[in-house]
C-alpha cells in the first residue's frame, strides 16, 4: 500500500479500494484503476480552480435562477441517496454515487453549461450560477471527504466562505 500511495496517493487507493467493493466480495485491485482515481482527485482540482476564478463578487444570499433551482434539486436528490448509502454502510455505493456526480454531472455537465452563463451581463444569471457552482463544490466535496479526505481538505482550505477551518468538523449538508 505504500509503494502505490506514493505513486498514485493515498486518496486515490483509498477510493480504489472501496469502489466497486461490495461487503463480503473479493476485489481484484489493479494499477488502472488507481490512476483512474488519481485523475479523479485531479479532476477535482479543476473543478476548484474553475468554480474559484470565477467567484468575483460572489453573494451567497442570491436567489437562484429556475434552471439552477433544478440543478440544485437534482444535487440534493442525489445527497440523500448518498447519506442513506452510508447511514446503511453501503459505501460502495456511496463513494460510486458521489464519483459519478461529480464526473459525470458537476464537471461534465453543469460546469460546461455554466461557462457562457459566467460570461453572461445578466447580473441574476451569473451570480446565481456562481452560488450554485459553490455550493454544489463545497457540499459535494463534504459528502467526498470520507472517501478522499486529504485532497478534499485542500480544496476545503482555499474557500473562501466556509463555516468551519477544518472539514472534518464541518456539518454535513442536508438534503
Amino acid at each position: 500500500p505504500i509503494a502505490l500511495c506514493d505513486e498514485f496517493g493515498a486518496d486515490a487507493l483509498r477510493m480504489a479500494l472501496v469502489i466497486g467493493t461490495a461487503p463480503g466480495n473479493d476485489q481484484a485491485l489493479m494499477k488502472d484503476q488507481i490512476k483512474g482515481h488519481k485523475l479523479f482527485a485531479n479532476k477535482l482540482w479543476n473543478i476548484t480552480r474553475f468554480v474559484l476564478s470565477n467567484s468575483e463578487g460572489l453573494a451567497l444570499s442570491v436567489a437562484l435562477t429556475p434552471q439552477d433551482q433544478v440543478h440544485l434539486d437534482t444535487w440534493k436528490t442525489e445527497l440523500k441517496k448518498i447519506t442513506e448509502d452510508i447511514e446503511s454502510y453501503s459505501l460502495h455505493t456511496a463513494s460510486e454515487s458521489i464519483y459519478h456526480y461529480i464526473w459525470d454531472t458537476l464537471a461534465s455537465t453543469i460546469l460546461e453549461e455554466s461557462k457562457p452563463l459566467l460570461l453572461s451581463d445578466d447580473e441574476k444569471i451569473k451570480h446565481s450560477r456562481q452560488k450554485l457552482l459553490y455550493t454544489l463544490l463545497t457540499e459535494s466535496i463534504t459528502v467526498l471527504h470520507p472517501f478522499m479526505p486529504f485532497v478534499t481538505e485542500s480544496v476545503w482550505q482555499l474557500l473562501p466562505h466556509k463555516e468551519k477551518n477544518l472539514l472534518m468538523i464541518s456539518p454535513w449538508p442536508t438534503a
